[in-house]
């Protein structure tokens, strides 16, 4: 579970190099990135940073009066996420990002589940089937909790192996940058609640989860697959971050209704 999250911006030397970082078809569990990946560019506040009213801020934070408030679905705020995602995909030899067409019109989970299959896909895992609304419901419920969501009914298909994050922040992409680039150790400014030292095991659990590899879990049955539900709570009061969580459930056999697919991505133009 990660803490209330804003960009925090690390020092230079804390980034490995692209070839540190990651081999030709990216990093994938049990790899993960030597360090915390900035976002570059800066997309939202920094920590411990004071702003002059007035002074331009990052592209998803604007003046209003003299407070801060979040733009998280401007056009210049989802730009520079995807530039930042886009840089950090570079760092592991992968291709940049594309979101579907109607991106601006998906909902936040619709939004979460698209950035995981994109992540998977890139480095050469099965996409998540889809988004079922049992898996929604539930991830909902760790949504409003501000914790990891868990699987508490019965879901078509369901082995009993699951994985689930949290996150609190600007947006899908925020969510997503985070739990994928800024999950490990990075001294004070650790932000995964999980990561207590240098090579704790809870450092970059967020990421494995989102890549969790069905062809190398245990699987009863065989042929197993990824379902996935996510939840949103926008948190209009304070400082105007939303709570972000995600649910992924293996599957066999049979499998839950589902009501958006990697295929609907995939036809409205997403792409890893």
């Amino acid at each position: 579970m990660l803490g209330r999250l804003v960009t925090v911006v690390l020092a230079a030397s804390l980034v490995s190099s692209p070839a540190a970082l990651a081999g030709a078809a990216g990093l994938v569990p049990p790899r993960n990135p030597a360090h915390d990946v900035p976002a570059d560019p800066a997309y939202s506040l920094a920590a411990g940073v004071s702003y002059t009213v007035g002074q331009p801020l990052p592209p998803c934070w604007s003046w209003r009066g003299t407070a801060f408030a979040l733009d998280a679905t401007s056009s210049a705020c989802v730009d520079a996420e995807v530039a930042a995602t886009d840089h950090a995909h570079a760092l592991e030899h992968l291709a940049p990002v594309r979101l579907p067409r109607d991106w601006a019109r998906l909902s936040v989970a619709e939004q979460l589940f698209v950035l995981a299959d994109v992540e998977r896909v890139s480095r050469g895992e099965a996409p998540i089937l889809g988004l079922s609304r049992a898996l929604d419901a539930e991830a909902q419920v760790g949504a409003a909790r501000d914790t990891d969501p868990l699987v508490s009914a019965p879901v078509a298909g369901a082995t009993g192996a699951y994985v689930s994050n949290w996150a609190g922040g600007d947006n899908a992409l925020d969510a997503n940058y985070s739990w994928m680039y800024l999950d490990g150790w990075a001294g004070a400014a650790t932000r995964n609640a999980d990561c207590t030292a240098a090579g704790a095991p809870g450092c970059w659990g967020h990421r494995d989860d989102i890549l969790v590899d069905a062809a190398r879990e245990p699987c009863p049955q065989g042929g197993c697959a990824y379902v996935m539900g996510a939840g949103y709570v926008a948190r209009g009061a304070g400082d105007g971050y939303g709570s972000f969580s995600e649910l992924i459930v293996q599957v066999a056999g049979a499998r839950p209704a589902l009501f958006y697919t990697w295929r609907q991505a995939l036809a409205a133009g997403a792409r890893p």
